[in-house]
Formats: C-alpha cells, structure tokens, sequence
C-alpha cells in the first residue's frame, strides 16, 4: 500500500516539487500517514486529501484530511 497525497480538483497526485501526476503508480509515497500530514503541516498545502493506492496503483481509497484529523485528536 502506497500512501500519497492527491488535489481534489484536479485528481492528480504529489510526485515531486511543482509536480503532480495523474498516475498513482508514478507518485511519491510517504510511506506513512504522519509523514503525509506533517508535509500538508509544512507546506501548507490546501485543497488535498489522503490517497491509498492497492495493488500496483490499480486501486485507489481517497479520505478527506478533516477525517483523517478528527480520527487523530481523538486518540
């Protein structure tokens, strides 16, 4: 499972600075969802959301940030 970030408007996915993709496969993954978030934190990056892709990239789960945020300050 590959953790990334995808634009909501657009559908495309972090690869690399000032590069977006629209191929999950080619996508840099954060690996984790911390270090996901702790990017977003960073570069404040606004309009984007979590993106899990499956099985080569095939299969994508996409989750809000304020999901994944509310989940967070729970625990």
């Amino acid at each position: 499972m590959k953790t990334l970030l995808q634009k909501v408007a657009s559908g495309l996915y972090f690869q690399g600075p000032d590069q977006w993709t629209s191929n999950p496969e080619k996508a840099f993954n954060f690996k984790s969802i911390d270090h996901a978030l702790e990017f977003v934190g960073k570069w404040r990056l606004d309009d984007v959301e979590l993106a899990f892709a499956f099985k080569g990239g095939h299969q994508v789960k996409r989750v809000p940030l304020e999901k994944v945020m509310a989940r967070y300050a729970q625990d």
